[in-house]
């Protein structure tokens, strides 16, 4: 006997009716579909205007072990391997954005969500203990540093912590040093800031080169020569140029239009408006430059883009200035009182974190081949940002 079950072929009535189940299903959805993926949903919370337009934030962030928060609300960790966090269906308007970690120093920005677009943003965050590399003139057979002292105790890292090991030798310039090796990176760093050409760049009574500061055409020998020198202490990545002028520092998009950052970029608006989504700072550079024939805005689309941002010294003298490793949006500024890193994007306002405490007159630092090099007295360090375990 055959127990297969037998399968009859649906009859022409039959698949008529699902055919016009089917087709009314798609009809009747289709509009609610075009309107969730639109931007927009239903807020039964209000009764006078249920239907709202919603946008996304897309977060970039250098480390998966913060927290992020969302108007006080924690959002929930991305899928192992991300370093982002898309945060979806967010009422338009102004929302404030937390990263935070216990030992790092926390980042913060308000930022517009606009309907149907999703708003890109990227957080840093710097550790609130700085981490040294000891760099040493003496290392052991398995590269552990040596240090030299007097005593059992030492005043190396009151200001910070080693990622490594440490040998403290007593009168190590005794005739013991001779079991130890020579440290070639010693060597290399003491040159580095040996040479003052490359270790120091300070923007302290820069020439004017005002109104056309960022067009470098000089028109006598006086302004060719100030503008000569300010293009020796440019700096740039990528289409990114930092460049100081009038005891300030500005960060200079000289890439292609289509590639200009999201945050030199506002949508087109009131002044009013751009300065409660941006910050005043911003409508007010925005009304500067649209009054200006030398450094003009920039129309991309819908959005007008400044093509300069000034960078925060915490109203302090710059000392030295280079990007931080492999970024192109944050900056590394040696100030007054210590070694900071900034972001460009500024809106809302700029994050600037502190790296390293001390003061310019004896502490020194120097990017070198994707390294942050440091000189504290007389001893040499490596700063670390990137912490494996937190």
């Amino acid at each position: 006997m055959n127990y297969e079950p037998q399968v009859k072929e649906l009859s022409h009535r039959h698949r008529k009716i699902f055919f016009w189940i089917l087709l009314v299903l798609f009809l009747v959805t289709l509009p609610l579909m075009i309107f969730y993926t639109s931007g927009y949903r239903l807020n039964l919370d209000n009764t006078e205007d249920p239907i709202i337009k919603t946008g996304g934030i897309y977060l970039t962030t250098d480390n998966l072990q913060i927290e992020v928060f969302l108007d006080g609300k924690q959002i929930k960790k991305p899928r192992l391997f991300r370093s982002a966090y898309y945060i979806q269906n967010i009422e338009t308007g102004l929302h404030h954005v937390v990263v935070q970690h216990k030992e790092l120093n926390t980042w913060v920005k308000d930022l517009p969500v606009n309907p149907q677009m999703v708003t890109e943003v990227t957080s840093f965050n710097m550790p609130k203990v700085p981490h040294l590399r000891p760099v040493t003139e003496y290392v052991t057979a398995t590269g552990t540093p040596v240090y030299s002292i007097v005593a059992s105790t030492t005043e190396i890292f009151t200001k910070a912590t080693t990622t490594e090991p440490v040998l403290f030798v007593k009168n190590l310039a005794f005739g013991k040093f001779k079991k130890y090796q020579k440290n070639k990176e010693y060597e290399y760093v003491e040159s580095l800031f040996a040479s003052s050409s490359t270790s120091s760049r300070l923007i302290l009574n820069q020439p004017t080169v005002s109104p056309t500061r960022f067009r470098f055409a000089a028109t006598d020998n006086k302004t060719a020569k100030e503008e000569k020198n300010i293009i020796k202490e440019a700096v740039e990545r990528g289409g990114m140029r930092l460049l100081p002028v009038q005891n300030e520092l500005y960060a200079v998009w000289k890439g292609p239009v289509e590639d200009i950052p999201y945050y030199f970029c506002v949508l087109g608006g009131e002044a009013s408006t751009t300065a409660k989504l941006y910050g005043k700072h911003v409508a007010k550079q925005i009304q500067e430059l649209s009054e200006s024939t030398t450094t003009p805005l920039i129309a991309y689309g819908n959005q007008i883009c400044r093509p300069e941002i000034k960078l925060d010294h915490l109203r302090q003298n710059i000392h030295y200035y280079d990007f931080f490793p492999g970024q192109a949006d944050l900056v590394l500024l040696q100030l007054d009182d210590g070694v900071y890193v900034t972001e460009i994007d500024d809106r809302s306002w700029q994050n600037v974190q502190l790296l390293y405490p001390g003061k310019s007159k004896n502490v020194r630092v120097m990017v070198d081949k994707g390294r942050i090099y440091l000189k504290d007295g007389n001893y040499y360090f490596e700063i670390i940002t990137n912490l494996e375990t937190l």
